[in-house]
């Protein structure tokens, strides 16, 4: 019983970290100006902020998931 709970946990922990990472990319990427972040800036941003550790490869994936192209096709 108790593993299962843990990792009933564990998958709440990665669903708000995704939400959460969501809600960042909508928000950073509405609000860039001529300059387009990169996933890599993106990356570094998050972690800054949120003081979390998420990796390119994560929010580029995320950013797909949304149908957000990349920092070249943004321009």
């Amino acid at each position: 019983m108790r593993k299962k709970n843990y990792y009933a946990n564990q998958l709440q922990i990665k669903k708000s970290l995704r939400t959460e990472i969501y809600e960042f990319l909508k928000k950073e990427i509405k609000e860039e100006g001529i300059k387009k972040k990169s996933d890599e800036e993106l990356s570094n941003l998050f972690n800054s902020k949120f003081d979390k550790e998420v990796s390119r490869k994560t929010i580029a994936k995320y950013r797909d998931e949304l149908k957000i192209p990349s920092s070249i096709k943004r321009k």
